[in-house]
């Protein structure tokens, strides 16, 4: 038998996705950064990158409203730049992703904590 036979909560695997989509996006974008203003795009994703690994709840929680601003900004940049299209959706992508996991853990962490109590 395959699949989820470890025990784990599913907010674990939120986490793990979170962490790494977090961390692909500052690294994408400071591979794709062109001089010191697309380098300082990143420092605000930077700010959470502790809480994050932590596992800190309320740190996901701000976390995921900072992360919708890189997403929306490189949708407007995909379509403002038909040029750089795809590389500007791409990021996009993965900002949604971390956006979805950040959120997903803390709704799943949030209703597996009374389950931990008893």
């Amino acid at each position: 038998m395959t699949g989820f036979s470890n025990n784990r909560p599913l907010s674990f695997y939120a986490r793990v996705v979170a962490i790494a989509a977090h961390l692909l996006l500052i690294l994408l974008m400071l591979m794709g950064s062109r001089g010191g203003t697309g380098a300082l795009l990143i420092l605000p994703l930077l700010l959470p990158i502790a809480g994050i690994i932590r596992g800190r709840a309320y740190t996901y929680s701000w976390a995921c409203m900072l992360v919708v601003f890189y997403a929306a900004g490189y949708l407007a940049s995909g379509y403002a730049q038909p040029m750089h299209k795809w590389s500007a959706f791409f990021l996009a992508s993965i900002a949604a992703l971390d956006f979805v996991a950040l959120v997903l853990y803390v709704r799943l962490l949030a209703r597996e904590r009374p389950l931990q109590s008893t």
